[in-house]
């Protein structure tokens, strides 16, 4: 009798710390929301939801890769549309009227002047910065200004290129050189220095006449370059733009998959939710009645049951 009521009282204890112990787990994982706590649970199942867990980490370090060439991209198609309008409806007017005949030289000083504010626009847009206050236009070297006064290059010789997911990267970047052909024999500053410089000289012979005339027709043909080679800029920016969007939409669909594949894994969906309530439930049963078990054996002493 005296063995026996031991063991019934320490059978009890056993069976009050066994609910309690699951009550806290159940508990613990409610307020996880989840499953699947510890390696333990599920040795597999922990291994895999590593892996979706890395891999929801890469996808979003593109996301943020792919927003950097988005925003570097966009601010860089603002630029180059105001470059393009400025050269197309500002700069060809004024250089073929800088040809006419009629035009007097006080006429021809007047035009440059023009001419040497729309160069210093077209400087200021050459030198942009982004948000950041980073040059737009200067490759790699994007702290140092790209373009002198005088409209030389000095900025980095190679683009930019940002990795925008897994397989593919993309130039996010165009080089001041690749804008304005600095450098060669197109280069638009240059074209531009040498015709204000032109229409500055007085046209008193036929020989000065010409002179000014074959630095304006050097002008133009250097204009009409700028303008096919800005609009194949733009286009190359407009299919990055798209490419980026297609990239996002893909790796949306891809993100929604995973982390449906980690939540399966990990147990946190609405079923493991309900799940988990009603084990809750159970085990808070369990649990209470055990304490009243517990307590209704204390009430009788051990000295009244071995009487």
């Amino acid at each position: 009798m005296r063995l026996s009521s031991l063991y019934m009282y320490q059978r009890q204890m056993d069976n009050m710390s066994s609910s309690l112990g699951k009550f806290s787990d159940i508990s613990a994982r409610l307020a996880a929301n989840q499953m699947l706590l510890k390696p333990s649970d599920d040795p597999a199942g922990a291994s895999q939801a590593v892996i979706y867990q890395n891999a929801l980490a890469k996808i979003e370090q593109y996301e943020t890769a792919r927003q950097y060439a988005q925003d570097a991209l966009g601010q860089q198609d603002n630029v180059l549309n105001a470059i393009a309008s400025l050269v197309t409806k500002n700069l060809s007017e004024k250089i073929v009227a800088g040809g006419n005949g009629a035009y007097s030289d006080e006429d021809r000083v007047a035009l440059a002047e023009e001419l040497e504010g729309i160069r210093n626009t077209l400087l200021d847009l050459a030198n942009s910065r982004n948000s950041n206050g980073r040059y737009i236009f200067a490759g790699y070297n994007t702290g140092s200004q790209p373009f002198t006064e005088e409209g030389v290059y000095v900025g980095g010789s190679s683009p930019m290129v940002q990795r925008v997911a897994d397989s593919t990267e993309m130039q996010v970047s165009n080089t001041g050189k690749d804008v304005f052909l600095s450098g060669t024999e197109h280069d638009l500053f240059k074209a531009l220095n040498s015709a204000i410089a032109a229409l500055n000289q007085p046209t008193g012979d036929d020989e000065s006449r010409e002179a000014l005339q074959a630095t304006l027709d050097q002008t133009t043909i250097a204009i009409k370059k700028s303008i096919d080679n800005l609009g194949k800029l733009q286009a190359g920016v407009g299919t990055s733009l798209q490419q980026l969007e297609t990239l996002g939409i893909s790796a949306d669909t891809h993100k929604i998959d995973i982390v449906s594949s980690l939540e399966d894994t990990l147990g946190t969906g609405l079923d493991n939710l309900s799940t988990l309530v009603t084990q809750a439930k159970m085990s808070e049963f369990a649990l209470n009645a055990s304490f009243m078990v517990f307590q209704s054996m204390q009430q009788i002493s051990l000295f009244n049951m071995l009487k």
